[in-house]
């Protein structure tokens, strides 16, 4: 008799606090994964420009919002004049990306003027 009496505001009391647990933890997840997403955060007011030449690519086999992470290296020649620098990138690429990305072929780029490993290929060519 004793069980009834709780069960009538602990079971609904239960599956809110549940609930609000469950969709405390999503939004949760959710911040911290915006946070952390450099894609997210693009500052190009530091960048200067530079050409990047592509040495090879590789899928890595992750995806990332539906589409394959590629490891691309390439050959950045900034436009200042200073030494071509060697940087490797792990990025999301559409599939007119990857077919754009051959080794050999020549792109636009944006590299951060304070590391220069930070490069952002410009792909509307």
């Amino acid at each position: 008799m004793r069980l009834r009496r709780y069960l009538g505001w602990m079971l609904p009391l239960s599956i809110v606090t549940l609930t609000l647990g469950v969709v405390g933890a999503i939004a949760w997840m959710t911040s911290r994964v915006m946070d952390s997403d450099p894609a997210l955060n693009h500052d190009t007011t530091n960048a200067r420009p530079c050409t990047a030449t592509i040495r090879s690519i590789a899928d890595t086999n992750m995806i990332l919002d539906d589409e394959h992470v590629y490891r691309i290296e390439l050959d950045v020649k900034p436009s200042d004049g200073t030494a071509e620098h060697h940087v490797t990138l792990r990025d999301p690429l559409t599939a007119e990306q990857v077919n754009m990305a051959t080794p050999g072929a020549v792109f636009e780029c944006l590299a951060d003027q304070d590391d220069p490993t930070r490069v952002e290929i410009v792909w509307s060519q």
